[in-house]
């Protein structure tokens, strides 16, 4: 047996414990957390072929798409550094 477990005093009591759960705080929380995972899909949606336009509009003469059908690492790295420096940029955003 550890000899400090007697030095301890157990766990504080749970606010609210003896009550049960709060449903109606779950529900509400479920909800808000759905709708934000909407409004969190709509942003992406938007934001990230939105930035892809930008960024092909940004570097002409390179397809993109076409150099990554061909197998290019070196394209698909900027890619993907792109597509997740708008990511967090969306995240803070939506952080906010």
């Amino acid at each position: 047996m550890n000899p400090f477990f007697l030095l301890q005093g157990g766990l504080p009591p749970i606010p609210g414990a003896a009550a049960g759960p709060d449903w109606g705080a779950f529900l509400i929380n479920v909800v808000f957390a759905l709708l934000w995972t909407i409004v969190a899909a709509v942003a992406f949606g938007i934001a990230i072929p939105l930035a892809m336009v930008v960024f092909n509009r940004m570097t002409p003469g390179i397809d993109e798409f076409a150099e990554l059908r061909q197998g290019n690492v070196a394209i698909a790295i900027v890619q993907f550094g792109f597509i997740l420096s708008v990511t967090l940029v969306v995240v803070a955003i939506l952080l906010k």
